[in-house]
């Protein structure tokens, strides 16, 4: 039975490492609290628990406040840099969904290459920089298989393109 047991990994959360954040900055796991609206030994068991876990004194504790240790230092560091990535990948993940970034791969044939459709997708990458704008010009009949697969996005094509896997406008 011992043989089964599974092996526990630490846990340690976002919420630990945003406390740890704020005391070091704050120097005061009091005016970290108060700043974060809750309680001071709220905070504080926290910061214990993270402690705990990661098997290191954060903090030296005083009246006047508190101090990173040598410890501390590289786990505040390394904090900081754990939570610029997840704000980073929610801001990634936002901007995602409202379509400002991402990548966008449009099909169209070679004779619709010149002209508005040019002008349009200039305009477009202006308007949204962020979004990786990839074009193809193939015949109709290739660009319809690239839709099917996949490795395109969107096709424009002049004439009408029957396709009864796909939704098609006119324009």
């Amino acid at each position: 039975m011992d043989q089964l047991r599974t092996f526990r990994l630490p846990v340690v959360n976002l919420q630990q490492l945003r406390f740890v954040v704020a005391a070091a900055d704050y120097g005061s796991i009091r005016q970290a609290a108060e700043l974060l609206s809750i309680r001071h030994s709220t905070l504080s068991r926290t910061i214990r628990q993270l402690e705990d876990v990661i098997g290191v004194v954060v903090f030296e504790r005083s009246g006047g406040g508190v101090e990173p240790t040598l410890a501390g230092r590289s786990v505040v560091r390394i904090a900081r840099l754990i939570l610029d990535q997840v704000d980073s990948l929610v801001d990634t993940g936002r901007s995602i969904g409202v379509g400002d970034t991402g990548r966008l791969s449009i099909g169209f044939s070679t004779s619709m290459s010149a002209g508005n459709l040019r002008a349009t997708l200039l305009e477009f990458k202006t308007r949204f920089p962020n979004v990786d704008l990839m074009t193809v010009e193939r015949s109709r009949v290739r660009l319809a298989n690239a839709l099917r697969c996949g490795t395109v996005d969107i096709v424009i094509s002049p004439g009408s393109l029957s396709m009864a896997d796909s939704t098609v406008l006119s324009l």
